[in-house]
């Protein structure tokens, strides 16, 4: 079954979350369908784009289907290692954070997945090297690939779970709405958080 991740977050606001959703392609096409169909909304979905009510539709069609997510979780560590300026810092908490949710998925599945990433958010060298740190980790059996969001409705679907659990996080006048829809896919391990060392 393919993995799609994507983050949301980063140094510059002092977290990031990062979902490895397990789905297949077919269903994640169809989940994405039915969302769109029942709101009238059209074109890439996000999770910043999308009121409450559509993210309480989206999590119930999410809990519906044959799908299931890790959310590794992160309050950045300001302080770079020598050598490192902020960056570095991001992008050595989004490996971190990918390395761990993508552990947890294939100790699940016999370690044979393929395992798509934004394909938006480094420059194309740095998602090159991460691709084949990935390929690396997956041995003979996997395959590590790049994708646009837009193009993927698994990446997308990984993009609202990030974006949900981001905003879980975090005190604001609507924290306690992310926390009651999520809840009931926590209390099921459908979706499961994973903390990372803010020091790793």
């Amino acid at each position: 079954m393919p993995i799609f991740c994507d983050e949301s977050g980063g140094v510059g606001r002092n977290a990031m979350t990062l979902a490895a959703v397990a789905i297949a392609t077919d269903a994640a096409e169809e989940l994405v369908a039915r969302f769109r169909a029942q709101t009238g909304l059209s074109g890439e979905l996000k999770g910043s784009r999308i009121d409450l009510a559509e993210r309480s539709l989206f999590f119930e069609l999410f809990g519906a289907s044959v799908g299931s997510a890790v959310v590794g979780f992160s309050t950045v560590a300001l302080r770079p290692q020598p050598g490192e300026d902020r960056g570095d810092v991001d992008r050595r908490i989004y490996v971190r954070l990918l390395d761990e949710a993508i552990s947890v998925l294939l100790s699940e599945t016999g370690g044979c997945a393929t395992v798509v990433i934004d394909d938006g958010r480094y420059a194309p060298a740095t998602l090159g090297l991460i691709r084949d740190d990935l390929a690396a980790m997956l041995g003979p059996c996997g395959h590590a690939a790049l994708e646009l969001s837009h193009r993927s409705a698994g990446l997308q679907i990984a993009d609202v779970i990030a974006n949900t659990m981001f905003n879980r996080a975090f005190p604001s006048a609507r924290q306690h709405h992310f926390i009651a829809i999520v809840e009931p896919y926590l209390a099921s391990r459908q979706i499961r958080l994973e903390l990372l060392d803010s020091d790793g």
